[in-house]
């Protein structure tokens, strides 16, 4: 404790004492001065390091400070105090050259930060750390030195951060940002582009080095060579891989070159080659026209000289070769043929004696023989013997022609015997077989052998259906009688039991008609077994009739009750529900008693319809009076719907409502479209009242929403600007650090600070919200992105909804659901006059949106609309 009442007070424990101390510290005396400068750079309380930085007066402390302090706002302090040390003279002249001699780039970027005089822009040329030029852009007093700032920064990233934080607060560093942001990205476009060209033209150039397609490879390459030549910027190995890809082109045009030569010189031996099969062909023909003792020398000779060709040549010649020779070789072999029979040849064509089919037959056979090639010329003998052989078969075809009619009709009496004979019409076939048997003996000696034995085959079967005939009769018979004792006492329903025992009656008789003889004792057991067969049935028909008679009875009582009922009815008092139940009732039991007998059911049906129409009558004119009772109901409706009153309208409309429903059911046909018409009209009364209920409640939200947006004074205007202001930085240390040391000056200000009014401190308060749960780690930043970026848009929306302007074509969707909800919260009439409070509620509500300065296009077009209204 006495140690603090002997050692200096800018010494004490107490960072207040010290505050005090320095504060009377006199910068003008060295060694107090070296005590400011030892307390700016090494004092533990920074309040303690401020007082001191204030206090300096002499610019080589302040530049110590600036150097070797690692504390930002002490230095900013720093640069301050240097900036206003040297402002008091005329020009800047002192201060540029403090600054020519300063090396450590940090003071340096202190000083012309915080300084008022007015610098050369020279002054920044020694500045090469973009990083440091941000800064000044950013945060210099001088507008000229934050335009040189920008203007000397190249880099895109950081020039982001300079358009994004001068947005809205410098627009000259902002635009001369953006614009070089434009340009830079322009050129890395360009340079892209060219990059990517580059790079195609290398991929076309290897394309044609290594395709199989080298048509018009020459005027390609050339093509992409001259484009190639056109090209900026090109590397090294990207030249190296060009010329590695033009020899290579170069190569493959040169192997071209030769592969050609040597194909045309191939093609001039093998069209040299072609001319000689062309003679030997061509001397080929000629010796065909020789005769036949040179012709086959002559053969021998040409195909000795072809073989040495036959093998350079293609399959087109050798086919040639081959058919011309076969030609040759066919043809004397025909005229050895024709040597060979030559006297059978003259005996044919003068001897005539010979039966006409003997001698045709042997003048065919001939003709085979020589076998005469079709494509060549036919020798005089050889034309005459196929002249013969005409003639003969044109004589042979008139004589046969009235067999052949003849055959024709027998044909046709042979497919019907054959058709009656696979029917079992054994009458029908008898009576054809004799017809034909009279006809084929007088024409025996000109039919074919075809036709007699088919005659004797369809005998034979006609005597094979005689012998059966008989026992397949008896058989059947036979077993219609097993089948009729089978269903005795058969288990089948006796309506089915009958009608089999019926059927098998009837093919009985059917059987019988053909049978010739007709056996008593198969009769008698048929006959029998019938009898006993349908004895169940007759039971049963019996009860059948028993059934119909007694619902003949009950429909006769149906009527009697129904005619009693309508006879007692009073039809002014009737319980119309009682009187459609007792009619669905009466036609169910009616139905229900079925079947009965025709001759007695005809008039008792004839007597109910009658009842039953009576009946229907009343119930018609009931159910028209309801219609006509509904039809006036509808029309009340229709007149309270337009009446002023509608509170009172809608009341006597439930009573309405009331009456219809004990007004009672009308006709099917008419009921729907009446009740439709009636609800039509409900609907408008009550409408009208929901109309005007949401109107009133509507016209309260929008006093209490004008109040809202009412304009705010300029120090309440001014105060949202200070919190929005305070409310970013602490933004952008959190984006940037994870932490913000704004959050408690931010906190205190929105606090103790000038107030911009309940409503907008509630908004802005959000905002704090929000930076705080990011701070404590509740909430990241990315979520609130996402929240911010859709308030961000809807802002916009609202804006342009309010100028009525258009939004762009992505946020349609977004414009569609805002104006719903609108509609559904009943607040059509907000916003819809763009009045200067509605403008500014806008602006400043856009102040109170977190983060809103990350959204930098959203941002221009919301700045954009807002100048332009």
């Amino acid at each position: 404790m006495f140690a603090n009442l002997f050692k200096p007070k800018w010494r004490h424990s107490n960072p207040e004492v010290r505050v005090s101390a320095v504060s009377k510290l006199c910068p003008d005396q060295p060694e107090q001065a070296g005590i400011l400068c030892q307390l700016a750079l090494s004092d533990s309380n920074r309040q303690v390091r401020l007082q001191a930085v204030r206090r300096l007066t002499d610019t080589d402390s302040l530049l110590t400070v600036l150097r070797q302090s690692d504390d930002a706002e002490i230095r900013e302090q720093a640069g301050i105090r240097v900036s206003e040390c040297l402002s008091g003279s005329e020009d800047s002249n002192s201060l540029c050259q403090l600054l020519e001699l300063i090396n450590d780039d940090s003071a340096r970027t202190q000083i012309i930060i915080n300084t008022n005089a007015q610098l050369e822009t020279q002054m920044l040329n020694s500045i090469n750390d973009e990083s440091v030029l941000l800064q000044i852009a950013l945060h210099a007093r001088l507008a000229n030195i934050r335009k040189e700032a920008a203007q000397r920064i190249e880099d895109a990233e950081l020039l982001e951060q300079v358009q994004r934080a001068s947005r809205g607060r410098d627009k000259a560093v902002h635009r001369i940002s953006r614009d070089k942001l434009n340009s830079l990205r322009e050129q890395s476009r360009l340079q892209a582009e060219a990059s990517l060209r580059r790079q195609q033209l290398l991929t076309q150039l290897h394309q044609l080095a290594t395709t199989e397609d080298i048509q018009f490879l020459q005027a390609r390459a050339q093509a992409l060579y001259q484009e190639w030549q056109q090209l900026p910027d090109i590397s090294t190995d990207e030249q190296h891989t060009f010329d590695n890809l033009k020899q290579s082109i170069e190569q493959r045009l040169q192997q071209q070159a030769d592969a050609e030569a040597a194909e045309e010189q191939l093609r001039q031996q093998q069209q040299a080659r072609e001319e000689q099969a062309a003679a030997l062909l061509t001397r080929l023909e000629a010796a065909i026209a020789l005769p036949s003792n040179q012709i086959q020398s002559e053969l021998s000779n040409l195909q000795a000289q072809w073989l040495p060709l036959a093998e350079t040549l293609s399959n087109k010649w050798q086919q040639q070769w081959q058919k011309c020779l076969f030609r040759g070789e066919a043809l004397a072999a025909a005229q050895a043929r024709l040597e060979q029979h030559n006297d059978s040849l003259q005996t044919l064509l003068t001897q005539a004696e010979q039966p006409l089919p003997q001698r045709l037959r042997k003048v065919r056979q001939l003709l085979d023989l020589l076998d005469w090639p079709g494509k060549e010329p036919l020798p005089e003998a050889v034309q005459q013997l196929q002249a013969l052989a005409e003639q003969l078969k044109q004589q042979q075809s008139e004589l046969s022609q009235e067999a052949r009619q003849q055959e024709s009709e027998i044909h046709q009496q042979l497919d019907q015997l054959e058709q009656a004979i696979d029917s079992g019409n054994l009458s029908e076939a008898n009576r054809l077989h004799q017809a034909l048997g009279k006809r084929l003996d007088k024409l025996n000696a000109v039919l074919s052998d075809t036709l007699e034995n088919r005659y004797r085959q369809l005998h034979a079967r006609l005597a094979e259906l005689h012998d059966w005939q008989g026992f397949a009769v008896a058989g059947k018979k036979d077993s219609l009688c097993e089948r009729m004792e089978a269903l005795i006492d058969a288990e089948l329903p006796p309506q089915e039991l009958a009608d089999q025992v019926r059927a098998l009656q009837q093919e009985w008789k059917q059987i019988d008609a053909t049978d010739s003889v007709h056996s008593q004792k198969l009769w008698k057991r048929f006959q029998e077994a019938g009898e006993k067969a349908y004895a169940p049935c007759q039971t049963w028909f019996k009860a059948q009739r028993q059934q119909r008679e007694f619902n003949l009875t009950q429909r006769q009582q149906i009527c009697s009750q129904l005619s009693a009922y309508l006879q007692q009815m009073d039809w002014s008092q009737a319980d119309w529900p009682a009187v459609e139940a007792v009619s669905r009732t009466a036609r169910e039991e009616w139905r229900r008693y079925t079947p009965v007998d025709r001759a007695p059911g005809k008039p008792l049906q004839q007597e109910f319809n009658t009842l039953l129409r009576e009946m229907d009558h009343q119930i018609k004119e009931h159910r028209q009076h309801c219609a006509e009772v509904k039809e006036q109901l509808i029309a009340r409706a229709a007149e309270l719907a337009e009446a002023e009153d509608i509170d009172a309208a809608a009341d006597e409309a439930k009573q309405l409502q009331k009456q219809w429903k004990a007004a009672g059911p009308t006709f099917r046909s008419r009921e729907r479209a009446l009740w439709q018409a009636f609800r039509e009209q409900c609907d408008l009364i009550f409408g009208r009242l929901k109309d005007a209920r949401k109107a009133q409640a509507r016209q309260e939200r929008q006093q209490a929403a004008e109040q809202a947006r009412q304009p705010l004074a300029d120090n309440a205007v001014a105060a949202l600007q200070r919190l929005a202001l305070l409310a970013e930085q602490a933004e952008e240390e959190l984006a940037a650090n994870g932490s913000s040391e704004t959050l408690s000056t931010l906190l205190t200000e929105a606090i103790t600070g000038p107030s911009p009014g309940e409503h907008w401190r509630e908004r802005i308060g959000q905002r704090l919200e929000a930076i705080r749960l990011i701070s404590a780690g509740t909430r990241s930043i990315e979520q609130q992105l996402t929240l911010s970026e859709r308030q961000a848009r809807e802002l916009c929306i609202r804006l342009e909804i309010l100028l009525g302007i258009p939004s762009p074509e992505s946020d349609e969707a977004l414009r569609m659901e805002y104006q719903m909800e609108r509609l559904n919260q009943a607040l059509a009439q907000q916003d819809d006059e763009p009045t200067p409070a509605a403008l500014q509620a806008l602006e400043l509500e856009w102040l109170t949106l977190p983060f809103a300065w990350q959204f930098g296009e959203l941002h221009e077009r919301f700045l954009s609309q807002l100048q332009e209204a």
